[in-house]
């Protein structure tokens, strides 16, 4: 092997820092911290410096990427700034933890989010899924513009919900003032502390943030409520339905969680759950909404496999729906809703890069771009900014590049355990509008454009439902 030129931090490029709060406000910037990370890769290479006003490493060379991710939890755990303000929150679970108690909470996450229970979350998938259908066929008969990102939240927020706790939200129908309406505040206000170059929340009281404690003590007390039913249920020999119940069901040895571990965990989920799902979702339907030839195939495909049924009722129907799951994915590699993940070194370490060797002292917050690749790995995905779902057909592109990463999942030990509900989910609502409606993009509002809250999210976009028209003789 031969032996790689060592680089520290102080050998990096980097961006100028202002005094005390270092490249922070940059970060807060317009566009946000992805557009900043992203267009200071393209200045100063694929690894580059940072100031927090504490120094800071940001990455998209893949061995270097790959590298932090193998070596979570012991060596790099996530972001003290990330745990902290879910703490604060009261979001403590296997998002956020680590060590032993990582390892014991993500068994039990993993267990409870594996295929074997998807049969046993349809229920709660499909009756979200009828609700959407007929509120946008209200909207389609109306001729209303349809916010695709709100509606999107609260299915998603309905399915997470209904998956974490057997507790029927129902936002999809209810645009009144109680809990579900209230719960899609919590994750907008963890992007604002996230990247506040000050903790304003301490020291402002505001009307928002006594409505979010009302909510966060809402959520604890229907958690609690819950997992004794879910206790009694699991008792008389149940199978686990939800994710409450599987918390409920744990392994031999495993120790009972506490409230707040509960609390904590059921969080996490819907922190995973609603918020990525749902931007997932939304820049999907916004793609096909520009493509309506792809539109129509999609709708093909489920005709084709679903027969009378509206939407997939199981798994196995859901499978089959290959160019919607293509769909899925393209969007996911077009708008990248998770581009980053950022980490703190434990202890000295010396990482093997492409070119370079890099060494990071303890303490040091590590940015890892995920998704660098997806635009800028042309052998592995050719023509990247045009949207082409039949990429993802059969195998999928081959992910043996080492130009740059697309892990829009993760990777190494703390890769997602909610992948596939999050595919399953998205799939599942696409197939769906697209065999009910053509769709047409709603600019009266502005241009689309995106937001960094907890995930990248897209703003201003707006779509018109419109019932297909019958093809006329002679056309294909």
């Amino acid at each position: 092997m031969v032996e790689q030129e060592l680089l520290t931090f102080r050998d990096l490029p980097g961006p100028p820092s202002l005094p005390v709060v270092g490249n922070k406000l940059a970060l807060a910037g317009p566009g946000g911290p992805n557009r900043a990370l992203q267009q200071w890769n393209d200045r100063y290479g694929s690894t580059y410096r940072l100031r927090l006003p504490a120094p800071a490493v940001v990455t998209s060379d893949p061995f270097l990427v790959n590298a932090v991710l193998r070596q979570r939890p012991e060596t790099f755990r996530r972001s003290p700034r990330v745990t902290s303000t879910l703490q604060e929150l009261g979001i403590h679970g296997v998002f956020t933890a680590e060590g032993e108690e990582w390892q014991r909470l993500r068994g039990i996450a993993t267990r409870s989010l594996n295929a074997a229970h998807l049969t046993a979350y349809f229920d709660t998938l499909t009756r979200s899924t009828e609700r959407l259908r007929l509120k946008w066929h209200a909207a389609a008969a109306a001729g209303d513009r349809i916010d695709v990102l709100d509606e999107m939240m609260r299915y998603t927020l309905d399915v997470t919900v209904g998956l974490a706790v057997g507790y029927d939200l129902n936002s999809v129908e209810d645009h009144g003032g109680g809990l579900s309406a209230r719960l899609p505040e919590l994750f907008p206000e963890i992007g604002r502390r996230l990247y506040a170059p000050v903790p304003y929340w301490r020291f402002l009281p505001s009307a928002s943030r006594r409505r979010l404690a009302e909510t966060m003590r809402e959520l604890s007390d229907i958690i609690g409520t819950h997992f004794e039913a879910a206790k009694a249920r699991i008792a008389g020999g149940a199978a686990p339905a939800n994710f409450l119940e599987a918390l409920a069901a744990p392994e031999d040895g495993e120790p009972e969680l506490t409230h707040a571990e509960l609390v904590g965990n059921v969080l996490t989920m819907l922190l995973a759950g609603e918020d990525t799902t749902s931007a997932t979702a939304a820049w999907t339907l916004h793609y096909l909404a520009h493509d309506p030839e792809m539109l129509r195939r999609v709708r093909a495909e489920a005709e084709t496999v679903l027969g009378d049924r509206r939407f997939a009722h199981t798994p196995a129907a859901l499978r089959k729906l290959e160019l919607a799951g293509a769909a899925v994915r393209e969007a996911i590699r077009m708008r990248p809703v998770a581009p980053y993940l950022a980490m703190q070194a434990q202890q000295d370490v010396v990482l093997a890069g492409r070119r370079h060797a890099l060494k990071v002292d303890a303490g040091t917050i590590v940015f890892v771009l995920l998704s660098r690749g997806a635009h800028h790995d042309e052998a592995r995905f050719p023509e990247p900014g045009r949207f082409r779902p039949e990429r993802w057909l059969g195998a999928g592109p081959a992910a043996n590049s080492v130009t740059a990463p697309f892990m829009p999942f993760g990777g190494g030990p703390r890769f997602c355990p909610g992948r596939n509900l999050a595919l399953v989910e998205t799939t599942l609502v696409v197939s769906m509008l697209c065999r009910e409606f053509d769709l047409e993009p709603d600019t009266s509002a502005g241009p689309v454009g995106e937001r960094t809250a907890f995930s990248v999210f897209p703003t201003n976009l707006h779509v018109r439902a419109r019932l297909p028209q019958p093809v006329s003789p002679g056309r294909s």
